[in-house]
């Protein structure tokens, strides 16, 4: 009687598990997990890459160090590179072998929880299947970055009235309209071995830029914690 009891407790704290859990909180344990499974590596990868890109630039081939420039940022965020510049190709090989190896545990967890939210009793609804799907489609190509929105609100809190309004660029620069003041920041950004987190500099500063679905912290020496939520849906 008493094992029959507990059968049926592990069953319905299993059930409630799988009722709590959801697409977004799949995708977000796996990005978290992923980030810190490969963060040494994309750092070996950086610093590997660039005396490549120095090589490149000392001997006049700017566009060869800009080619491999980028295609270091996608290797980091986990977008394919199908024709890497020529002097990174053994270098990116190791890294996809190394990577693969090290992501191999956190992407069989997290699709363990995308099938068990898809055996759920009555079956889970269309929306959350369709989700589900984006999902798995994400933890399978090993990608590890959250999509990047395009425009910001700026906050002083996540509760409080924006004070500024943001905009991330794919050129790689970045504008921030101070409301009260009308005044217009200028700087640069770029990705950094973290999946979610984007280096942002301004003035001889640097930023961290800490990104959660629509969300967003930054860390700004000069003025302290602020917030940030996207509009709309444009992403880069």
């Amino acid at each position: 009687m008493k094992h029959l009891l507990l059968a049926l407790l592990l069953v319905s704290f299993s059930s409630s598990l799988a009722r709590a859990d959801s697409p977004d909180a799949i995708l977000k344990d796996y990005r978290k997990q992923a980030a810190q499974a490969v963060e040494r590596l994309n750092q070996s990868l950086e610093k590997a890459a660039t005396p490549l890109i120095t090589k490149l630039v000392s001997s006049g081939d700017t566009a060869g160090a800009e080619e491999l420039t980028a295609q270091l940022k996608a290797k980091v965020a986990g977008e394919p590179v199908p024709k890497p510049q020529a002097s990174a190709t053994q270098l990116f090989s190791m890294y996809d072998d190394a990577r693969a190896k090290a992501l191999a545990p956190v992407q069989k967890s997290s699709i363990a929880r995308i099938d068990s939210l898809l055996k759920t009793a009555g079956g889970a609804k269309l929306e959350t299947v369709t989700e589900l799907g984006k999902a798995k489609e994400e933890i399978e190509a090993g990608k590890l970055s959250a999509p990047i929105f395009a425009k910001w609100t700026y906050h002083q809190t996540l509760d409080s009235a924006p004070i500024a309004e943001m905009e991330l660029k794919a050129d790689g620069t970045w504008t921030l309209f101070v409301i009260a003041k009308s005044v217009k920041e200028v700087g640069k950004w770029t990705t950094t071995s973290k999946g979610n987190v984007l280096s942002l500099s301004y003035g001889g500063s640097t930023w961290d830029l800490t990104l959660d679905g629509r969300k967003a912290s930054m860390n700004r020496p000069d003025s302290g914690m602020r917030y940030l939520k996207a509009v709309g849906a444009a992403k880069l």
